[in-house]
């Protein structure tokens, strides 16, 4: 296959027919369709569980073949074939096979032979020969003289139509649009300048974390988004860049939703291609955590954990793939997919860390079984934050003061923080109150103290947050108490002063201000546990150290009443 740049994604002749396209300048409005994509996430690393490529939708057909062809041949390193009894011998899968023919592909799941090119282009309506069928979806699995068998696939005609199609179709230059269609040096150019200038925004903007267009990119909208506004002002700043837009190919603009979308694509493959040849002949661990997305749709992110020559521990983050099932088996079966996409054996896994949920960690039907079936040096940690987490819920939940206590807080926030006529009283009333105690000589003054700040509603899920809105209700409390008392003079009718007398009554107890420091002195120091063991640089005995020195923390609290 010939070498990757990201000039392979795209090509001037690419859209030459003439026929406007949208997104483009001057194109037609017709009506939208659900454009159909084929993500880095969808590719099946294991050769026998993909679905024959006339399966896929025909419009996205050509993404799914450059796809496949971009990600190579999956070639295990490392991995155990099984042996099994073939013709009076047990015979396996030979690791060596795999650099004297660079088209092999092995399936792990089917302990079976493939080949990229004939599963990617074999002409399945003509004759076979040599077994091109069986390479392309069958999958070969007789060990016996296999060499001879694969030097016949790799001589036979099929198979070298198969090669050179591909190579055809990953060259866009040999391709029959670009030999139909003969552009001068100077439309090249302005091509060359036009796909550059659209990469580099794409690629600042990436770097940014910015969203790149809105719902309206036409020539007339006021705000046509970051990424088309970005090009705009660069055509004004550089004349070259001005003129291969203005005076280039109008269908070929390299700036419409669909453009940007693959231009951001290519990148993340490339950043991708770099971090797994990081990680490639290392044995590795895995961080794991399913969550839902905005359309309710269950997904798993994946990152990977390793130590490079230098002795560091590095992560580079995987993806997130969708998941139809949020079950044992079918977590395990898309992170196994995951890892056979970018070529990683999981033979090669060391660890796995997940939260306590029970499909992640069951002992006899989660995730963390299933693999370590497959492999038994895969050791299962359960997140010491999350672990963390948990102890700290419990133990607050179990008595009914302290329960009530954080029943009470979110009140106080959002009864406070209800109206923006609120939020400016507090930030007044809390800004002459620093003012008054500075004259005063009660709190110091330094660059970096006594910042603005507002009432941060505590998560369900991080305790961490819980701390943060009880330090700001601490410093921010004589304000509160002035802002709760305006409300209950403003509004006479109960229901529409949020029980501003009530909350009054309830700060002003004993009970709460007591609790309230209670938490804030226990929840820093778990706050302090908590970063510290998600250090990158922490190790297990250090992490110890720090459990013992917080359990004895605990133990003065509660001997010192």
């Amino acid at each position: 296959m010939t070498k990757r740049t990201l000039f392979t994604y795209f090509s001037s002749s690419s859209n030459t027919s003439g026929t406007p396209t949208s997104g483009t300048d001057g194109g037609i409005n017709q009506p939208k369709r659900t454009r159909l994509e084929f993500r880095q996430s969808d590719i099946i690393g294991d050769p026998g569980n993909r679905k024959p490529i006339e399966d896929y939708p025909y419009e996205i057909r050509d993404e799914v073949k450059r796809a496949y062809a971009l990600c190579g041949p999956t070639q295990p390193v490392n991995h155990t074939f099984p042996r099994k009894w073939q013709s009076g011998e047990c015979r396996s899968f030979q690791q060596t096979w795999f650099h004297e023919f660079d088209w092999l592909e092995y399936s792990v799941s089917k302990d079976a032979a493939y080949c990229l090119y004939c599963f990617l282009f074999f002409d399945r309506g003509k004759s076979e020969k040599f077994g091109s069928s069986v390479f392309a979806k069958q999958g070969y699995v007789n060990w016996k003289k296999t060499k001879e068998a694969f030097a016949h696939h790799s001589s036979c005609k099929t198979h070298a139509n198969a090669r050179l199609s591909c190579d055809d179709f990953m060259n866009q230059r040999t391709s029959v649009a670009t030999k139909l269609n003969k552009y001068s040096k100077e439309e090249e150019k302005r091509y060359e300048i036009r796909l550059t200038s659209s990469l580099d925004v794409a690629r600042f903007l990436i770097m940014q974390g910015d969203a790149f267009c809105r719902h309206d990119e036409s020539s007339t909208s006021l705000n046509k988004g970051t990424f088309r506004e970005f090009v705009d002002w660069y055509k004004d700043k550089v004349e070259v860049a001005k003129d291969a837009y203005d005076n280039g190919s109008k269908n070929c603009q390299m700036l419409s939703n669909h453009i940007q979308k693959d231009l951001t694509k290519a990148c993340a493959e490339e950043v991708m291609v770099v971090a797994m040849d990081e990680i490639r002949g290392r044995k590795f661990s895995v961080l794991i955590d399913e969550s839902r997305d905005v359309s309710i749709k269950e997904q798993m992110t994946m990152i990977l954990r390793f130590v490079n020559d230098e002795g560091k521990v590095l992560e580079r983050f995987v993806g997130i793939q969708h998941i139809e099932r949020c079950t044992a088996v079918a977590l395990k079966e898309a992170m196994v997919s995951m890892l056979c996409s970018h070529k990683l054996s999981i033979s090669m896994l060391r660890g796995q860390g997940y939260d306590g949920a029970s499909n992640m960690r069951g002992e006899f039907n989660g995730v963390q079984k299933l693999i370590r079936d497959e492999n038994p040096y895969a050791f299962y940690v359960h997140c010491f934050a999350h672990q963390l987490q948990l102890v700290v819920v419990t133990v607050s939940t179990s008595t009914p003061a302290i329960a009530d206590f954080f029943n009470y807080v979110p009140l106080i926030v959002n009864t406070v923080g209800a109206s923006c006529i609120r939020k400016d009283a507090l930030l007044a009333r809390q800004h002459d109150m620093l003012l008054e105690k500075v004259e005063n000589g009660e709190i110091l003054t330094g660059r970096g103290l006594n910042q603005k700040s507002s009432l941060a509603r505590p998560g369900d899920t991080r305790w961490g947050s819980h701390l943060k809105t009880l330090l700001r209700i601490l410093v921010m409390w004589e304000a509160i108490i002035d802002v709760l008392e305006i409300v209950k003079k403003n509004y006479i009718k109960p229901t529409c002063n949020g029980g501003a007398f009530g909350l009054i009554g309830k700060m002003e107890s004993f009970d709460f201000v007591f609790i309230m420091h209670l938490m804030i002195e226990l929840l820093s120091i778990t706050d302090i546990l908590s970063r510290a063991l998600q250090r990158k640089d922490q190790d297990i005995v250090e992490t110890m150290h720090l459990i013992i020195g917080v359990k004895d923390s605990l133990q003065d609290m509660r001997d010192n009443g």
